[in-house]
């Protein structure tokens, strides 16, 4: 029971994003979704072939069946020129989830990962905090951050940012992990890794920070040793496991997996790499691409991916050009980059500047009713990935997203913008000024362990913009995928300050306005139990028509029979905050599951006005059977007095009488100082 009651954050933080991605719409898929797929489906056939565990299918007999065959084995070969940037770690991921349970099993696992992971930083981070500050961390990333888009995100995306917070704390906390959560770490890293190439190169450049502050920090040298060999063993493996796949293609097909020019397109983009190739093709070199020398040359994506022969390169060329241009790519690149060095310099930090200011979403956000019409995606794995997912109607317009991609652009740009600021405050916060001016950083000093935390998570966001922006192209997936480590960052530092609250004393005109009658008048006839009562109910809101939406839309229950079961998922999850929260400091009579059928006693009598109110408002304007969260908000409002009572006096009644601490409550150690004030 113990060791369960501490994932009890962890099942909070599944819940809380979960929620928000049930609220904005459903997983989301994208146009490279597919390649994933058939990649992990043909690495899973592989398998079952060779394990015995599938037949082959007999080879084909009928002319038209034979003409297909041989066109799927050229598509296959065409597919091996570009595929080698396609993951088929994550593929097989992909298929194998789909297949057990559509995409909302994917969904599912890979917030899980997700939420283990911010409880990890929240463990190690800040030992000794209150437990509720655990499901706080949880939420304010959950409804402040971009993380829920990208679990939901049929991508290998959201792994960029699990790369990094795996490595960072093993490299950071290596002594606070258990050996079961340094294994675990260490293999999510490792297999994070594999699905794509940025994560690697993300991995890397911490790992030689990390270094540099390990050694400035004088860290123990053993346990930074035994740290970063492991960060570096993972990348070998990583590695390892990448070249192994591919080399058991060639075996198999003799066709090398390849990935396409991304470099070469973005140097002629930049225009330095545009310039050179003109020049050279003039002055007798042979490159394959010196036949598109006069095309525009001015858009990466253009240059790989589009149809139209008078702007598109790689997508438009026989299997034959392709080849070559991946076989010329590392020459093309090392002389353009010579013909105008600070050209091609000063373009890579445009991208990589343009790519760190991409901070909202755009491709999570895509309506699937394109995917699902177009003349060409509407024949791959997409439509069978979304339809599977849900139904989006017979004109396919019903999946769209909640959330429009300009709303994620204000929404996102302002909680990055916010998160960054509450980083720097926290910098410049006494502890810290104190450290910098005296040069007194040690290992073993709290401060010293989240200054290096906080400036491995803000590198982290800073590199993925140049291994995104300036070696690819800058796209706002490419840095929204990781500035949710923004938002983790900037809570562990606000949570951080709440041992400095506890010591903090009133001033003289506060403590004048606190004497006031009427002020203390108003104090008395307010519990402070109360209003942490209220945000608990206000989280409990936020699962119930979360719950609620899953039940109506995507099970088809009606509003009466989706709220019989949102309404007892609710009631779990307040008896887990309250219990860690509201009325955490009452020792109560009850053992924990005598206290929690307590609780759900009494939140049944609650629920009898709540349920009450919430029918009688559908039944006075059934027109709110499609605004649902207003006759939910009535309901709520109904029963939380009578909730309060109830579990305050039976659910959690104490043993001894304990005065009331006013603010003290909310803080992790009592303010004697506050604490004096408010009983004069």
């Amino acid at each position: 029971m113990g060791r369960l009651q501490r994932l009890y954050p962890v099942l909070a933080g599944v819940a809380m994003i979960m929620a928000v991605v049930v609220i904005n719409g459903r997983p989301s898929v994208f146009t490279d979704t597919d390649d994933y797929f058939v990649e992990g489906r043909t690495f899973a056939y592989t398998i079952g072939y060779a394990l015995h565990l599938k037949t082959p299918p007999p080879p084909p007999t009928d002319p038209d069946d034979i003409a297909d065959a041989k066109q799927a084995a050229a598509d296959l070969r065409m597919s091996h020129t570009e595929i080698g940037a396609r993951s088929p770690y994550y593929g097989l991921f992909l298929y194998a989830t789909q297949r057990i349970g559509t995409i909302w099993l994917t969904t599912l696992l890979q917030t899980v990962v997700g939420a283990w992971l911010v409880f990890m930083l929240w463990r190690t981070a800040l030992p000794g905090a209150p437990r509720w500050s655990a499901y706080a961390m949880q939420a304010a990333v959950a409804f402040g951050s971009t993380l829920p888009f990208f679990t939901s995100f049929m991508m290998p995306d959201v792994f960029a940012g699990y790369t990094a917070v795996s490595g960072i704390l093993l490299l950071v906390y290596w002594e606070r992990l258990k050996t079961g959560e340094r294994w675990m770490l260490a293999l999510l890293l490792g297999l994070s890794m594999t699905f794509h190439t940025s994560h690697v190169l993300d991995t890397a450049a911490l790992a030689v920070a990390s270094a540099g502050l390990l050694w400035l920090f004088r860290a123990n040298r053993r346990q930074a040793a035994m740290a970063l060999a492991t960060v570096g063993l993972a990348i070998v493996a990583a590695s390892a496991a990448s070249a192994i796949y591919k080399e058991a293609v060639f075996l198999k097909t003799g066709d090398e997996l390849r990935r396409p020019p991304f470099m070469a397109m973005r140097m002629l983009a930049d225009g330095p790499g545009r310039r050179y190739l003109r020049w050279a093709c003039d002055h007798g070199e042979t490159y394959v691409l010196c036949q598109f020398r006069k095309l525009p040359l001015d858009d990466s994506q253009d240059l790989l991916w589009s149809d139209d022969r008078t702007k598109g390169i790689f997508n438009v060329s026989t299997i034959e050009n392709r080849l070559k241009m991946e076989r010329e790519e590392n020459r093309f690149i090392i002389h353009a980059f010579l013909f105008d060095p600070v050209g091609q310099i000063w373009a890579s930090i445009y991208n990589w500047a343009d790519q760190l200011t991409m901070v909202s979403l755009d491709d999570p956000l895509r309506n699937p009713h394109y995917f699902l019409t177009n003349e060409y995606w509407s024949t791959t794995n997409l439509p069978w990935l979304i339809n599977h997912a849900d139904n989006c109607g017979r004109d396919h317009t019903g999946c769209a997203s909640r959330l429009s991609i300009d709303g994620s652009f204000w929404l996102h740009s302002i909680l990055f913008v916010a998160a960054v600021l509450l980083v720097v405050i926290r910098l410049f916060r006494s502890d810290m000024v104190h450290g910098f001016k005296t040069r007194d950083f040690p290992w073993a000093a709290e401060r010293t362990r989240l200054l290096t935390l906080l400036i491995l998570l803000m590198f982290v966001v800073v590199v993925n913009a140049f291994v995104c922006g300036a070696l690819s192209g800058a796209f706002a997936r490419y840095q929204a995928r990781i500035t949710w480590l923004a938002t983790a960052a900037a809570t562990i530092s606000m949570l951080s300050l709440l041992p400095m609250l506890s010591k903090v004393t009133m001033p003289a005109w506060l403590s004048r306005l606190w004497t006031l009658p009427v002020v203390q008048l108003a104090a008395r006839r307010i519990d402070p139990a109360f209003l942490r009562f209220g945000l608990v109910g206000a989280a409990g809101f936020v699962v119930d028509f979360g719950v609620l939406n899953l039940m109506t839309e995507w099970v088809g229950l009606t509003p009466i029979e989706g709220r019989l079961v949102s309404f007892p998922v609710a009631v779990m999850a307040t008896w887990l905050l309250n219990r860690s929260f509201t009325f955490r400091h009452h020792a109560s009579h009850h053992t924990p599951l005598r206290q929690a059928l307590v609780y759900a006693g009494v939140q049944l009598f609650g629920g009898v006005a709540n349920f009450a109110v919430y029918t009688l408002v559908l039944k006075l304007a059934p027109a709110l059977d499609h605004m649902l969260v207003v006759p939910l908000a009535f309901g709520a409002a109904a029963g939380l007095c009578l909730n309060f009572l109830g579990s305050k006096h039976f659910a959690f009644k104490v043993g001894a009488k304990r005065a009331d601490a006013g603010l003290a409550d909310i803080l992790p150690h009592d303010a004697p100082e506050l604490t004096a004030q408010r009983a004069d």
